[in-house]
């Protein structure tokens, strides 16, 4: 039987793939035998299939991920949902950082947004589709679908615990990128119980302000355990999800619910993410 694996290409610009040998395909047990390496055309997915010994057999482009649906100015967008989308903004009059991260907050009106609790998601949708859409030469609110995102919906996250008060984040601080430490998090347990939790590969953390700092991604899943009554600062190792952003540098931060997707190499190194995520670097964060 075979299996396949999709490497993905969200951006207008043909990308080339390398997917490692060792690389496990799904869930299948099945890891590939060999590298290969392959070109996705621009806004699409090519199905990479291997046998039941791992050796690849053929690939092809199975998917477009273009936009499918526009919406007019104001319509909100379930975060939740896979659809690729865009809201389209009309009303551009002012400084265009405010009028991406207003036009955020009433697409996704129901998403949890509290600096004191560093929960957030709106301020990262506004620059990452201030981003695209300077790429697509329009001015729209994406769906976290479009932007190789998806809603992270695990019970024993970080995010999660800290939503529904099983846990308390004190703070979130952001000092460079690409290392071990590039996120502090401060965690108290205020329970009875003792908590296992994680923070999954991909987790998308943004900054609290639009300062033109890179926002950072989690390169791979951290798991924490805290005591009853206990606090703790937890370092995460993370990625640059910005090229065209500044280094954050004792940054506030907040932590999102969304969860980028990997595209078959995306967290090997930093530029690899870069070329996931960032497809024109003159295109500037602010």
């Amino acid at each position: 039987m075979n299996v396949k694996y999709l490497a993905k290409n969200p951006t207008p610009v043909t990308q080339t793939i390398t997917l490692r040998q060792g690389l496990p395909i799904g869930d299948s047990g099945v890891r590939s035998t060999e590298a290969v390496t392959v070109q996705v055309p621009p806004m699409s997915v090519r199905e990479i299939l291997f046998n039941e010994n791992g050796t690849p057999l053929i690939e092809g482009c199975m998917q477009d991920l273009t936009v499918t649906l526009e919406n007019e100015e104001g319509t909100p967008i379930d975060p939740h949902s896979s659809r690729r989308e865009r809201t389209t903004i009309r009303n551009i009059n002012g400084e265009r950082t405010n009028v991406f991260v207003e036009q955020a907050r009433r697409v996704y009106p129901g998403l949890d947004v509290e600096n004191a609790r560093n929960l957030g998601g709106t301020q990262l949708l506004a620059q990452f589709s201030h981003l695209r859409s300077a790429r697509d030469n329009t001015t729209a609110i994406y769906s976290p679908a479009a932007l190789n995102m998806s809603f992270e919906s695990r019970v024993d996250s970080v995010y999660h615990a800290a939503r529904t008060g099983q846990i308390q984040i004190e703070s979130i601080t952001g000092n460079g990128f690409n290392s071990a430490d590039a996120i502090q998090m401060e965690i108290t347990n205020s329970s009875v119980n003792p908590v296992r939790i994680v923070v999954p590969q991909g987790t998308m953390f943004e900054q609290q302000d639009w300062n033109g700092n890179q926002n950072l991604v989690v390169k791979e899943d951290v798991w924490i355990d805290i005591q009853p009554g206990q606090s703790g600062t937890f370092p995460l190792p993370a990625f640059c999800a910005n090229s065209s952003g500044g280094v954050p540098s004792s940054d506030p931060l907040n932590i999102t619910p969304f969860v980028f997707h990997d595209m078959g190499e995306s967290f090997r190194d930093q530029d690899s993410m870069w070329r996931t995520t960032d497809s024109q670097r003159n295109v500037r964060m602010r």
